[in-house]
């Protein structure tokens, strides 16, 4: 191997701050091309984009939020000069005032802990805009804790009067989180908060309401759509457009990303390999996600690249994927659990076995909307399509038409994480693996 001095760019795994990437020299994928779809007038002011976990919508949203914000406009020039939408010179850049909202952070305790941290995180938001803005004057100290609806709609009153126009953009991140991990551990909770007069929907409502002269346009992300019947029933004027081909790449590596990317991260001359002999080694492990049967390319998941990458930089070795598998993206078994035991039997385990050896699904859509409140159980179609959320099912473009739509396994990785999740699940009742040693 030869002795090289390749300056390297740092590595951003686990963090999303857009807006520090270049400060902190760190590498990063240009995914702003994206915003011109988000501009286009025949898209909707309301859209909804979900993605497993792990794919970095995070960061796209605080992507957003730089290119959006009037606040960000001296900035304009640093964050985004030599990206895709910089040469396009949208008009819409640095236009709104954004305020974003991050409820990864939401506790999943019980009703009263869910509704203060409910309120902790507009709280947050608010605080965010307040420091990017000074002359914006609102005071929340006397509001009830509890009521994370009213804070908005206090918060939107201020507003009004400060800026004497609807041009707010509001962005929400993760904005079933915590809703996904209290239905995995307590669903009487669940049901509680996305009831009718619940928590979810009477702030969605509360969004809805002021669409009529405050809040300009809405941007949300999340993981899967159990939440979203929740969301869309009080602010019904959201649209998912999760599987459209143009929002493929929106999050997640392409193998063409990847090309440019790893060199900025790794030494390959050292290495004594090239930069397609580390993708053709990750692809079987880390690629293969599909969001749209009429994408023409796979995605990677970018968590996972990212710590890969990372290992590869410290030992200095070329390294076998299979044997770093991100820790971050090992998804817990309890949630597969609370899926499976939310259908029939023989549902559930005829979709373990296909999967365990690796077979195909056809079904004619992804259920959009799965609302818990109104159903006892889920059919083969809403459990294939929350497998598919949560990432262990991704779409075969290749063998989908526009009636019937066929699902599978992306790599290796998630075939791993579902043999070993689905274990626990078949097997915790059967004394004779009442003794047996836990995977790690």
């Amino acid at each position: 191997m030869s002795e090289s001095t390749v300056t390297l760019l740092n590595n951003p795994y686990g963090q999303a701050s857009f807006d520090l990437f270049r400060q902190k020299n760190k590498a990063f994928v240009d995914k702003s091309l994206s915003i011109k779809y988000l501009d286009d007038d025949s898209m909707s002011l309301y859209p909804v984009l979900l993605r497993p976990r792990r794919f970095g919508k995070s960061t796209f949203v605080r992507m957003l939020k730089c290119y959006y914000d009037i606040s960000y406009k001296d900035r304009y020039e640093e964050l985004f000069s030599s990206t895709g939408i910089y040469d396009l010179n949208l008009p819409t850049h640095n236009s709104y005032h954004v305020i974003n909202f991050d409820f990864s952070a939401v506790s999943t305790g019980d009703l009263n802990k869910l509704l203060t941290s409910f309120f902790v995180a507009v709280s947050r938001g608010i605080d965010d805009f307040i420091l990017r803005y000074p002359d914006f004057v609102f005071d929340y100290s006397k509001l009830d804790e509890n009521d994370p609806a009213t804070l908005f709609t206090k918060f939107s009153m201020a507003y009004r009067k400060f800026s004497k126009s609807q041009n707010l953009y509001v962005m929400i991140d993760e904005y079933d989180h915590f809703a996904n991990e209290i239905l995995s551990k307590d669903l009487e909770l669940f049901l509680k908060i996305t009831s009718k007069d619940g928590v979810l929907k009477t702030f969605y409502a509360t969004l809805k309401s002021l669409t009529t002269d405050t809040i300009a346009k809405t941007f949300i992300t999340g993981v899967s759509s159990v939440s979203l019947d929740s969301l869309t029933s009080g602010f019904n004027i959201a649209l998912n457009v999760t599987s459209i081909d143009c929002f493929n790449e929106y999050a997640g590596f392409t193998e063409d990303e990847l090309e440019l990317l790893i060199p900025k991260l790794v030494d390959v001359e050292r290495l004594g390999v090239s930069t397609k002999d580390i993708i053709e080694r990750m692809k079987p492990v880390y690629d293969g996600y599909c969001f749209s049967r009429r994408a023409d390319k796979t995605v990677y998941n970018s968590s996972m690249c990212l710590y890969y990458l990372t290992k590869v930089r410290q030992e200095q070795t070329f390294l076998n994927p299979e044997d770093y598998l991100d820790p971050a993206c090992d998804q817990d078994g309890y949630k597969l659990e609370q899926l499976f035991n939310l259908s029939q039997k023989e549902t559930a385990e005829f979709i373990i076995d296909t999967c365990l050896q690796g077979g195909m699904f056809y079904i004619g859509k992804l259920s959009e909307n799965i609302n818990l409140n109104k159903l006892k159980e889920y059919s083969r179609e809403q459990l294939l399509s929350m497998l598919y959320y949560l990432g262990y099912l991704t779409i075969d473009s290749g063998k989908s038409s526009p009636g019937e739509l066929a699902l599978k396994i992306p790599n290796r990785f998630m075939s791993k994480l579902f043999a070993r999740c689905t274990i626990n699940f078949r097997f915790k009742d059967n004394a004779v693996f009442d003794t047996a040693p836990k995977l790690n």
